[in-house]
């Protein structure tokens, strides 16, 4: 008898699919505007993690509703995470290059540490 949740679970795809069509209004909304091409590019790279994220979590909903496997969409979650892990290697670079982050920078010894972790595991896998 817990009505009230499955109303809710039926209602989420619907209301996924509305701030993800609300966050790229957002993002063209923002383009037009005088911001940094770096604020930019880090707001629509934060939008289409969310966008694609949200698309995981609809498919996720639609397959358990169908009885099929929604384990199937973790994996393009995997590799969205790889991409954005190699964007934002790609953007520390630029930043360090610029001297933007030094070892005053907060944050940095984590940085560091969880870099090193993973090296040693991507390694592993060569």
């Amino acid at each position: 008898m817990n009505t009230g949740n499955s109303t809710a679970k039926e209602g989420l795809p619907a209301r996924l699919q509305r701030v993800g069509n609300e966050l790229l209004e957002l993002d063209q909304a923002i383009r037009s505007g005088d911001i940094d091409v770096r604020l930019l590019h880090g707001f629509r790279e934060a939008v289409d993690h969310v966008r694609e994220t949200t698309w995981a979590v609809q498919q996720w909903i639609e397959l358990q509703a169908q009885d099929k496997d929604a384990y199937s969409v973790l994996p393009r979650l995997t590799v969205e995470r790889i991409r954005r892990a190699s964007q934002l290697n790609n953007d520390l670079a630029l930043d360090l290059d610029a001297a933007e982050v030094t070892i005053e920078t907060e944050g940095i010894e984590n940085l560091r540490h969880s870099v090193r972790g993973l090296y040693k595991r991507l390694a592993q896998l060569a």
